[in-house]
């Protein structure tokens, strides 16, 4: 089995998909309603406008990059089968917290009913903070502004490794990173790739000690107040350090927070219909091995993408709205980046490909659903099947 060297073997086909995706960067924006009066939507506005910037680049004309800003939309990783994907999972019990929020609470039940729906919102958002993806697909977008490529995991080197015994049996566990030590992180790449804001944003709508005081029981609410037990939180209209934060302030803390997360999954879902121009085209990825890839679609947004060779195999990632996902053929390196197996090489190669023989000709797989195989499209142009 031979790896394909994607930086010396890429092709790089510029301007040809300037032709199929032609997006103003404004039209990346939720379709938010801009007059109105309510601060949520004008916030996620905002956000919008702030995280606009990391879902296009002119670099995405380039197969390669594209290719890479395809993963980073799809969050492509290895086999994981339904019901196993901590994302879906979190956006399901936000949506539960979200609706329950909007609930006419009956008195006879729940006596103080903004003491619930302050309960549920801290709750929320001390969850939202946790969550590892949106630090993660922050940080792809980020590399791919300065020319990396995607990572299934592009903030492992923030982990540290501890010692430790299991049942008297010395071994070593991983100490993932905190939301602080990631926040930071995607900071520095922020500036680094030229859009300081977004570090900005993301480290605006975190606070540390609401967090902790959630996750470590630490609080109370009592008569219109979030009550630190333990620390202090700067009131900005008090001017001044309290253990009280009313309800007032701790209502515009969470709507940050559920503004930034809004407008980052809103971007992102949008960035995923985009891809729909391409259903039902091959494109050529590979120069040299004579790979050609086809985005694949689950209803009308990206849901992966399959790479076909001259010698009948078939490079397949995949990840299904519902957390399944599956790849064929993928290798993982050492950094997280994408390479690919092109089955076995040919022993006697033609000038058409390592994988090809010299008297035989190139023999790509039948697309799935189909009786078509690709081929080699020699203007190096996009076209359907």
């Amino acid at each position: 089995m031979a790896l394909v060297d994607i930086e010396e073997a890429r092709v790089i086909v510029e301007n040809q998909f300037s032709e199929i995706i032609k997006r103003e960067r404004s039209s990346l924006v939720p379709d938010l309603d801009e007059n109105s009066a309510t601060p949520p939507i004008s916030r996620m506005r905002h956000y919008a406008d702030i995280l606009n910037p990391l879902f296009w680049s002119d670099d995405f004309n380039r197969v390669d990059r594209m290719f890479e800003w395809a993963c980073t939309i799809v969050r492509v990783t290895g086999l994981k089968d339904t019901g196993w994907d901590s994302y879906t999972e979190s956006i399901a019990l936000l949506d539960d917290l979200t609706q329950l929020m909007g609930f006419e609470l009956p008195g006879d039940r729940f006596p103080n009913p903004a003491n619930t729906q302050a309960r549920l919102a801290v709750i929320a958002y001390s969850h939202m903070i946790e969550m590892s993806v949106p630090y993660e697909l922050l940080a792809n977008l980020l590399r791919l502004r300065l020319g990396v490529k995607y990572s299934i995991d592009p903030l492992a080197h923030l982990n540290k490794i501890r010692d430790t015994k299991v049942n008297g049996v010395a071994t070593k566990r991983v100490v993932h990173a905190s939301p602080i030590a990631k926040i930071k992180e995607i900071d520095k790449l922020a500036t680094k790739a030229g859009v300081p804001q977004v570090g900005e944003a993301l480290k605006g709508i975190y606070n540390s000690t609401i967090r902790n005081a959630v996750y470590h029981s630490d609080y109370a609410i009592h008569n219109g107040s979030f009550r630190l037990l333990s620390g202090f939180h700067y009131s900005k209209k008090e001017k001044c350090n309290t253990p009280l934060i009313t309800f007032d302030e701790l209502g515009e803390m969470t709507s940050e927070a559920f503004a930034f997360h809004s407008a980052l999954l809103a971007l992102w879902k949008r960035q995923k219909k985009l891809f729909i121009d391409f259903r039902g085209k091959i494109l050529p990825y590979d120069g040299y091995y004579k790979g050609v890839i086809e985005f694949t679609f689950e209803d009308d947004s990206l849901n992966g993408f399959r790479v076909y060779w001259p010698n009948g195999t078939i490079g397949v990632c995949a990840r299904n709205a519902d957390g399944q996902s599956y790849a064929q053929n993928i290798r993982f390196e050492h950094d997280g980046s994408i390479n690919f197996f092109v089955g076995v090489l040919a022993s006697h190669p033609g000038s058409f490909s390592p994988c090809v023989e010299a008297a035989s000709e190139p023999e790509y797989a039948v697309v799935p659903g189909t009786e078509k195989r690709p081929h080699w499209p020699t203007d190096l142009k996009p076209y359907a099947f």
